[in-house]
């Protein structure tokens, strides 16, 4: 399933989330509505990307031709130096900020209309579109809601808070490109905040202790500027991705069957780095002959029961 309007499928990964994931990744050419895949990241990736048998619509940009990473590091490091006391600021830190600048500032580079950002430690449990049979581009949303976000985007543009009851943090987006631009000018506009490029604002408008919680979200802040200044856009559309699908699946050995029956009730599974498959969880979901009693959905609805904390998955969030 292709969409009529062509765009790009861009993906900034780690060397290292690369190849844990590399695997599945022709689920991502094969069911991502975009004409092609583009993989952006360090050199290192490059060069895990280049032993892999990837077909051409896979292509890759160094991340430093977009945003130069040792820019942002430096911006942060000045921002967090009385905190950071002479010690060197933590790359991690600098990092889950320049991954979410690097998926704004494409904007810039972008020909194309629309240009999709999808999470490189996110598989596609079958195909979809990005349109409604209207026309009309999708904003999917999911259950999430971490109130620094909202903060943070309203001392970046007055005005501009929590406008509906869903989260628009769904391991993927389609920017819609001259509103993205749009977005960034309007945050460059706000004079109030120290700086001139939208992301020296963003991190300048952030405390060092809110800079160290990750306190800034660019999936949140674009939907909630599309609901705000350009509501008609975009129509809201319930996502459901496996957010802890390392907790239950192997990545090395989930399979065709699991991906088949998983996608029944989830539109993607994300396995993020530092979880593994808990030994309560084992041979659970991944069972043949527990997948044929019980769909994805109510095994997780019965597993989520146990749950303390973390993320819950929700259905009808938007009354469908």
């Amino acid at each position: 399933m292709k969409d009529v309007s062509a765009y790009d499928a861009l993906i900034v990964v780690t060397a290292k989330d690369y190849r844990r994931v590399a695997r599945h990744y022709k689920r991502i050419l094969q069911d991502l509505p975009a004409k092609r895949v583009t993989v952006v990241g360090s050199e290192e990736v490059l060069s895990e990307m280049m032993k892999d048998d990837l077909p051409d619509e896979f292509t890759f940009i160094d991340e430093n031709a977009i945003l130069p990473f040792d820019a942002v590091y430096e911006a942060i490091s000045e921002r967090m130096a009385e905190v950071l006391a002479g010690r060197e600021l933590p790359r991690g830190i600098a990092g889950w900020y320049y991954q979410q600048f690097l998926k704004m500032s494409y904007a810039d580079y972008c020909a194309d209309e629309y240009y999709m950002v999808w999470d490189g430690d996110t598989i596609p449990c079958h195909p979809f579109s990005m349109f409604s049979e209207q026309g009309k581009p999708y904003l999917d949303v999911k259950n999430e809601y971490v109130p620094a976000y909202f903060s943070t985007m309203e001392k970046l543009i007055p005005g501009l808070t929590k406008l509906i009851g869903p989260s628009f943090i769904s391991e993927h987006m389609l920017f819609r490109t001259k509103l993205m631009q749009e977005l960034l000018e309007k945050i460059e506009a706000n004079d109030e905040i120290p700086g001139q490029i939208y992301w020296q604002k963003i991190i300048n408008v952030l405390t060092p202790e809110e800079l160290q919680t990750n306190s800034f979200s660019e999936f949140e802040t674009y939907g909630s500027y599309m609901a705000l200044a350009h509501s008609d856009v975009y129509r809201l559309r319930e996502w459901h991705s496996f957010r802890l699908g390392a907790e239950f699946f192997d990545v090395d050995t989930i399979c065709d069957r699991d991906f088949a029956w998983l996608g029944r009730d989830f539109d993607a599974i994300s396995f993020e780095k530092n979880l593994t498959v808990r030994a309560d969880h084992k041979n659970l979901f991944d069972n043949p002959e527990y997948q044929a009693k019980m769909s994805a959905r109510q095994m997780l609805e019965n597993a989520q029961k146990e749950f303390k904390e973390g993320n819950i998955e929700k259905w009808g969030m938007l009354g469908n």
